[in-house]
This record gives structure tokens, C-alpha cells and sequence, in this order.
């Protein structure tokens, strides 16, 4: 964090020579982000697509005594604790939590402890200009989110440091607990929103300022990165989507009068849980191949992924049903190749099936219940016209 531009690249640094790995499935590593043409807006954070893995990030703080500080704090680390402290209020549902342990050895680069300390220098390294601290990260490689192995926070010695809480003007010194707060948040994974064009009131913006406490986009940031939905798109929960899907099973069958003769390697159960979750990546901002490989990884064992950002208030528009297709291709192909599934016999074909769950979710997430859902697909199934949402 610095002054004022920290586009100088100083903070986060983020080096995996030694420790990386080699990816096991590097075709489905995730290498960018496009958002399709849908119509609702986004809002959104910025993130080092690393994070650690649950369980307790330890860091070591020796930053040493200090005497008046304003804010009342007994000591440089008492200040930076309240930062950790901060930071574990919001992330109960990540799985991840800091803890703060005192230390007095000289840290390495790496040692495998994450160390928060005063230095002249970043391990050897020239502090940029008007930097104030740094946030220098090493990681394992891993399929889709990397793994954080260590992370070290190095305050800059020549700078004058204070704690309090206010404008950062208040004193002829930078409060070191805001920058604290921001450099931990380099830690769990976070970037800069404002170097992504993202104008939001955030404490991870490049840019020090009267922001003294996290703020939304910040713990939005955070929550998403650790894979817990923080987007107000009320998804349905999976056993209703099942229903649905079995539902129209029935009616394909009964009112459609469709032979059984559609092969497949995803069954019932691989569809109503897989395609609600792609559309979630969708409609958070990922483009369609980027949605599908992140699904993949899900199925891999990898975790949930991050999306790639959040919907704003208003009506939620789904993408071309094209898109729909081709994912259902990939995840068919994803079954029988990789996870070695035989054939599963259906009486929907791969465009029934693109459209009409995609149909019911989109009923769903606009505030329809599941009798209603159902209801308003069937009408459209046997003629009677697309029906309205039912909210926005």
C-alpha cells in the first residue's frame, strides 16, 4: 500500500519458484475472465485467484513496542491485531480465520511463517516510491484457485507511522492499522478493485484514504473469493431443481408422447445439480467457457470457485441458449471421459434440456416458487406463449 499510485506492481508480490507444482489437469486451468452479453450490470471486487486452505493463517507479528499511539493500542502489533480481529468477524463462513503470535526471529524469504514486520527493504528489495507496506506472497499451483503456501507483511521502516481510527489526516503520521488491514486482505487474496475499474468504496483500493474500516465490497471480496454466495440471485435449492427435471421427464414422456431413446452419460441428478451451478457462475459475471471450466473443477474435487463478480439490483436476463448447449455438450463429454459413466437413456434431447431447465431457473430466480415454475414451463411446452416472472 502506498500513498498514492500503487500501480508500481510493489504489493501484492506474488513468487512460486520453489514451492510451485505442476497443474495435474492444466486444460482446465481458468486463464482469463469475459463477461458474455447478458444485461444486468456487475459490481465487483478484484481477486489474486490464490487463497488459502481452511483452517487458521497464523501470522507471526514483530513489529515491536511503540509508546502514545492514538487510538490507545499498547504496542505496534496490539494495532495490527485489530486488524486481524476485523478480518475474522466477517470471515466465519470462509473456513479460514488469522491468528496473531508473537515473534522475535528474523524472517526469510520463504521460511514457511508468515511474518509482519518493520523492514528497510522488501527482503533485498527497494521499497517503491511513497510504498508503505507490502503484502509478498509465495503459492503452490493448483487446479483452478492456487494454493497459498506463505505470506509476509513488510512495513516500511522509513515511513512515519501512527494508529487511529478517522481521516487520514488527523496527525502528521499514516495510521498503520487501516494499512494493516488492507495488506491482510492482500493475504486472504484480495487485489485492488480500483486497478480493475472498479469505482467502490473499499479498503483494498490502491490508494490510502479516510477509509479506516472494512467495507462491503471488501467483505464481498473475501466471502467470494472462499467460495460463499454473497449475490442476491435466489437460486433454488438442488432437490427442487431435481423435481423440475424429473417433472419434465414425465411430461416429454406422457404429454409429448417422446420415445426414451436420447443417450447420455449425466444423469437426472448430474443435470440438476451441475447446470444451476454453471448459470450461477454465469450470471455472476464469468463467460460461458470460463463458467464450464469451473464447474469441471468443482466436480474434480477442487472446491467451489469465485465468480467473477455481482449482479446489481434488477431484473436477472439469462444468456443465449446456445451457451446452454454447449455446456451440456462438455458436461456430457466430462462424464463419459473422465468420470467414466455409461450411457444414461432420457426422454429429453440435449436442446430440451438446455432450454427448459434454463426456463425454470429463470422463473425461479425472478421470484417464482416451484409449483409456479413448473406451471409456467408447461405452458410454454404445450403452447400457450411465454408467461411473466413473477418479480423482479
Amino acid at each position: 500500500m502506498s500513498r498514492s499510485d500503487l500501480s508500481q506492481g510493489q504489493t501484492p508480490v506474488v513468487r512460486h519458484a520453489q514451492m510451485s507444482k505442476t497443474a495435474r489437469m492444466a486444460m482446465l486451468v481458468v486463464a482469463g475472465v469475459a463477461i458474455i452479453s447478458v444485461t444486468h450490470s456487475l459490481v465487483a471486487f478484484n481477486l489474486l485467484e490464490r487463497r488459502w486452505p481452511p483452517g487458521v493463517i497464523t501470522m507471526e507479528l514483530q513489529l515491536g513496542p511503540a509508546d502514545g499511539l492514538h487510538s490507545g493500542a499498547a504496542s505496534w502489533d496490539d494495532c495490527a491485531t485489530q486488524s486481524l480481529v476485523e478480518w475474522n468477524s466477517v470471515l466465519g463462513p470462509t473456513g479460514v480465520s488469522f491468528a496473531a503470535i508473537p515473534g522475535n526471529r528474523t524472517p526469510g524469504a520463504p521460511d514457511t511463517v508468515n511474518s509482519v514486520f518493520f523492514a528497510d527493504d522488501i527482503f533485498g528489495t527497494p521499497f517503491g516510491e511513497d510504498v508503505l507496506a507490502v503484502a509478498q506472497s509465495w503459492k503452490f499451483e493448483r487446479d483452478g484457485i492456487d494454493e497459498t503456501a506463505e505470506s509476509d507483511v513488510i512495513f516500511n521502516k522509513a515511513e512515519a507511522f501512527n494508529c487511529f481510527l478517522g481521516p487520514e489526516n488527523s496527525y502528521a503520521a499514516t495510521d498503520l492499522q487501516r494499512v494493516a488491514t488492507h495488506e491482510f486482505g492482500h493475504v486472504l487474496g484480495l487485489a485492488h478493485p480500483d486497478e480493475a475499474d472498479q469505482m467502490v468504496p473499499a479498503i483494498m483500493n490502491a490508494f490510502i484514504s479516510d477509509i479506516d474500516r472494512l467495507q462491503l465490497d471488501d467483505i464481498n471480496g473475501a466471502l467470494t473469493l472462499y467460495g460463499v454466495a454473497v449475490t442476491g440471485i435466489p437460486f433454488p435449492p438442488r432437490d427442487q431443481v431435481l423435481t423440475f427435471f424429473l417433472a419434465l421427464e414425465n411430461e416429454y414422456r406422457d404429454g409429448l408422447m417422446r420415445q426414451q431413446n436420447n443417450p447420455g452419460f449425466v444423469d437426472a441428478e448430474g443435470s440438476a445439480v451441475w447446470f444451476p451451478e454453471w448459470l450461477r457462475y454465469v450470471l455472476n459475471g464469468c463467460s460461458a467457457t470460463d463458467a464450464a471450466s469451473r464447474v469441471l473443477l468443482q466436480i474434480s474435487g477442487q472446491g467451489i470457485q469465485p465468480v467473477c463478480g455481482v449482479v446489481a439490483a434488477g431484473t436477472i436476463l439469462f444468456p443465449p441458449r446456445n451457451l446452454s448447449v454447449d455446456f451440456l455438450t462438455t458436461l456430457d463429454n466430462f462424464y463419459r471421459d473422465d468420470l467414466g459413466r455409461g450411457v444414461v437413456q432420457s426422454f429429453i434431447d440435449a436442446e430440451g434440456k438446455a432450454v427448459w431447465l434454463q426456463e425454470y431457473l429463470r422463473y425461479r430466480v425472478n421470484g417464482c416458487g416451484l409449483d409456479d415454475a413448473l406451471a409456467k414451463v408447461l405452458q410454454q411446452i404445450r403452447g400457450g406463449g411465454i408467461a411473466p416472472v413473477c418479480a423482479t
